[in-house]
């Protein structure tokens, strides 16, 4: 992977100024999801970043106004701030977290967890000689879910 692509992969670029608010929190939900585990099971009572996927959703669902579901953004980067110390894996988990709630906020957020995510595999896989293949198998899965999604509205 083009280390200099990570944070704006122009084809993720394009399927972001093309698609709706509401599927883009999902998508970016569904990018940091699948990594949660990164975080619980080396720190099980860190509940701030779960806890903005769980607005996230709850305003996915219309049942929370964004203004309401937008100030979980800043406990969920106090916690990555906090994590960052000991642990840069989960603290960049973290920020994907904060970064999908935003998406609430300005759709433009959603290509943070993408990015937070693929630089997270960077950092735990640094020592492994795939590292860059890892990264473009998620940054692929990551555009071709996208447009899963996206397909499914159409």
């Amino acid at each position: 992977m083009d280390m200099r692509k990570l944070r704006h992969d122009p084809r993720l670029v394009a399927l972001i100024e093309a698609t709706d608010q509401k599927t883009l929190a999902i998508w970016a939900k569904d990018c940091v999801s699948k990594y949660m585990h990164l975080i619980s099971d080396k720190h099980p009572l860190e509940k701030r970043p779960q806890e903005a996927l769980d607005v996230l959703q709850k305003w996915i669902d219309g049942d929370i106004k964004m203004w309401d579901a937008r100030k979980y953004t800043f406990p969920t980067l106090d916690a990555a701030r906090e994590l960052e110390l000991t642990d840069k894996v989960a603290c960049q988990i973290a920020r994907a977290c904060s970064h999908a709630l935003a998406t609430c906020h300005v759709k433009t957020h959603s290509e943070g967890p993408a990015m937070y995510v693929v630089s997270a595999l960077y950092i735990l896989y640094n020592d492994n000689k795939d590292v860059l293949s890892i990264m473009d198998n998620e940054r692929e899965w990551q555009i071709k879910h996208l447009e899963e999604l996206i397909s499914k509205i159409l």
